[in-house]
């Protein structure tokens, strides 16, 4: 029984220094020098005194929910680019952004770091209501174990019209199985799960198949479509993507604009 209380005693205690280093990440990864212009400056300036790569991943994600502000009007603005890296030079530049700029600036940020990240699109649902605009956020793999995490919530919220600054942790670091009950992407692959589920089950909050094992490896796919050329990726992820249930406008448009590609 002493023994059992002692690891106890130990887990609280690991779990509580874990807790002051997330708090000293964020004092630390507050603000970067002025004359830091590129992501890869801004990165190796945030994550250059922490070892841990989760501790890396949450200097950036600290800095960019803190730094960035929501762009409200460009919010339903449409908007075209030849290369990402146009919309990680455009937030860097005004401090502004949409989720896209959010997306692609965490994770530049992340790769010049050696850290694995991918940019993920789809819809989102808040507080049950889907929102009628599609979403780009992030996932990051760590000790060979996928997590989800989305900067441009974490940033603040639009209250009538205007955006309201104010950080949330809710959204850092959180398992694909809970994830996927607020941000689903359009390919069913980045739901990073063995098990994915239709378009028609997440609007029917209908969640049981997250318990049943299932023979689909996710992993398996990430690795066959890993190197494949753009168009046959597109060819691709549009038929996941019509397997899942062409159930509302926001889908439809993604498959077009892949069928247009």
């Amino acid at each position: 029984m002493k023994r059992i209380i002692l690891i106890f005693i130990l887990l609280i205690n690991i779990n509580s220094a874990f807790a002051l280093d997330y708090a000293k990440v964020d004092k630390q990864s507050a603000t970067v020098p002025t004359n830091l212009k590129t992501a890869p400056e801004i990165a190796y300036y945030l994550t250059k005194d922490f070892k841990n790569p989760q501790e890396k991943v949450r200097a950036i994600y600290y800095w960019i929910a803190t730094n960035i502000n929501y762009d409200v009007p460009k919010m339903n603005a449409f908007s075209t680019y030849n290369h990402p890296q146009e919309l990680v030079d455009e937030v860097l530049k005004t401090r502004t952004g949409v989720c896209a700029n959010y997306a692609q600036l965490f994770d530049a940020c992340c790769k010049s770091v050696g850290i694995e990240s991918y940019v993920i699109l789809g819809y989102s649902v808040y507080e049950g209501k889907l929102l009628k605009i599609a979403h780009a956020w992030n996932a990051v793999r760590i000790n060979s174990r996928f997590y989800t995490l989305d900067p441009t919530w974490a940033s603040g919220y639009v209250l009538n019209g205007k955006f309201k600054k104010e950080f949330s942790d809710q959204y850092f670091m959180i398992s694909p199985v809970e994830f996927i009950k607020t941000h689903i992407p359009f390919d069913p692959v980045w739901q990073f799960l063995n098990n994915p589920l239709t378009n028609k089950e997440i609007e029917s909050n209908d969640f049981s198949k997250l318990k049943v094992r299932a023979g689909y490896n996710f992993a398996d796919t990430l690795k066959a479509i890993k190197d494949l050329n753009r168009l046959d990726y597109v060819i691709r992820e549009n038929q996941r993507i019509k397997s899942m249930g062409m159930i509302n406008d926001l889908i439809r448009k993604q498959v077009a604009f892949n069928q247009q590609y």
